[in-house]
């Protein structure tokens, strides 16, 4: 079996998009899951 194609399509500039997209959207989900969490806890308080 071959690996020069697979080689290829990894060293590519579109898995570099992807890669990229990739990490600007897990990203964007952690930053987003942590707001919401802080907003929570937020309204969560009651005041005294």
């Amino acid at each position: 079996m071959d690996l020069f194609p697979l080689v290829n399509l990894l060293n590519s500039p579109l898995m570099d998009g992807v890669l990229l997209w990739t990490v600007a959207a897990v990203a964007s989900v952690v930053g987003l899951v942590g707001l919401v969490n802080a907003l929570d806890m937020f309204l969560d308080t009651e005041p005294n």
